[in-house]
């Protein structure tokens, strides 16, 4: 069936009354404009860096819904984007982001506060109790319009089980003393329940748009070796750092003459400076940039991070639960790194609890990423068999190298790149987060 008949066949179940969503998240362009010309236009999106590519690219009346977790860092971004409705509201600390973001932007933001009623540790959201202190303190956030709840049932087929989250859900949003007049509940595998239990917004996906294949997919059927030892990539993989380099070196190469944009440093990602800033410069001038020039762009760029960030850009979420999954297993973490920062590099054991057996950086190697050069040193010292050896990256220039090296490598891809363009270098799997990895690892049985 085509996009267009599936919404044909879901909203022949939908009352009017009722709003959906379509779950357009990971989905190509060509795909979300199909579901608009057959009328939808309530789209969502899980990832602030997708929504920044997709919504140029497609009409202006589209109701924008934000859906995933979302990282306080990246509350600026989103607002930016004027989205409709952010429904993944799960804590007091997003929440005062949002109103200090919106207050800055002169903007009222609409939200749905997420409610965890599931038996599943792995959902976020405010407890019952929670959620009802949070009621009594609306004055609080006058920039932040709430307009219900969102949920998701335990991920079961006991039917019981499901109509006791919705219900849940259901009862609490009714004891409010104030009107709010959503509750997003329900996707494709129980969107039918959750309007029977009072449901005024689904948000439905693969039954629009169809599975995505495996190598897309969250969860792949895929089973792994005999795991001895983990190779993780730093920047945008342990770090989360690379919107803060993209930044850094966007204003630095600039600055020195040399035109470069976010994109350009997350192709580039997992070269060395000096080479990126060499061919660059040949590139533009036909001469290649004199050291002096390269060391004087890369201490601009370097100080520029430092003050965005403090020196320390924070973590990826969710990598600290990974690391932590495959030590207590007993499996060798490693971080293999293009990076030349030694405050970051030497802050690693200590950020991550002393999980990693060793670290290569730019100071070991002759060739960066893409050369196979990292990765095969890092097999190289760990002592392991290559089939036992397993590489994280985000980069596409990373896989590359990986591969080349010939290990089993994952890519998680949580920058701005489309996933095509981490599917060209053809890793063996991609995640569009941590926790979704640590759920594939925790089904090898390490």
């Amino acid at each position: 069936m085509t996009i267009t008949q599936n919404i044909q066949s879901i909203r022949a179940h939908i009352p009017a009354q009722v709003t959906l969503v379509c779950v357009s998240k990971f989905q190509p362009v060509e795909a979300i404009r199909e579901a608009y010309e057959a009328g939808e236009r309530h789209f969502g999106e899980s990832r602030v860096q997708e929504l920044q590519r997709k919504q140029p690219l497609l009409p202006d009346d589209i109701h924008w819904h934000f859906i995933g977790h979302l990282q306080t860092n990246k509350v600026r971004d989103l607002i930016r984007l004027r989205p409709y409705l952010i429904q993944s509201v799960d804590s007091v600390r997003l929440l005062q982001t949002i109103q200090e973001e919106a207050a800055k932007q002169g903007i009222v933001q609409n939200v749905l506060l997420e409610l965890h009623v599931a038996k599943e540790e792995t959902k976020t959201g405010f407890t019952p109790d929670e959620l009802s202190a949070v009621s009594r303190q609306l004055s609080a956030y006058p920039n932040i319009n709430i307009l219900g709840i969102m949920t998701m049932a335990t991920n079961t087929d006991d039917e019981t089980e499901i109509r006791r989250c919705f219900n849940e859900a259901k009862e609490l949003l009714s004891s409010f003393s104030f009107h709010l007049s959503t509750l997003s509940m329900g996707m494709s595998d129980d969107y039918r329940i959750a309007i029977e239990c009072g449901s005024t917004m689904v948000r439905i996906g693969s039954s629009i748009f169809g599975e995505r294949d495996n190598l897309q997919s969250p969860i792949s059927n895929l089973q792994c070796q005999k795991i001895r030892a983990v190779f993780f990539d730093q920047d945008g993989v342990l770090y989360n750092s690379m919107p803060y380099h993209a930044e850094a070196w966007a204003w630095a190469m600039t600055k020195h003459g040399l035109p470069y944009t976010a994109l350009d440093t997350y192709r580039n990602e997992g070269r060395t400076s000096t080479s990126v800033i060499r061919e660059l410069h040949q590139r533009m001038y036909g001469t290649p940039a004199t050291q002096e020039l390269i060391e004087t762009i890369y201490k601009d760029k370097t100080a520029y991070f430092n003050e965005k960030t403090g020196g320390f850009p924070g973590t990826i979420p969710g990598v600290r639960e990974v690391l932590q999954y495959l030590h207590h297993s007993g499996i060798e973490c490693w971080v293999v790194t293009g990076s030349g920062q030694p405050d970051l590099i030497n802050a690693l054991n200590k950020i991550f609890d002393n999980v990693f057996k060793g670290i290569i950086s730019s100071f070991d190697v002759k060739y960066g990423k893409p050369n196979p050069e990292p990765y095969l040193k890092a097999w190289e010292r760990s002592g392991w068999n290559k089939e036992e050896c397993y590489v994280v990256e985000n980069a596409p220039l990373g896989v590359r190298a990986a591969k080349a090296a010939g290990l089993f490598t994952i890519a998680v891809n949580t920058g701005i790149l489309p996933d095509e363009e981490l599917a060209a270098e053809h890793p063996d799997i991609i995640f569009h987060s941590m926790d979704e990895l640590l759920q594939w690892l925790k089904n090898q049985r390490l």
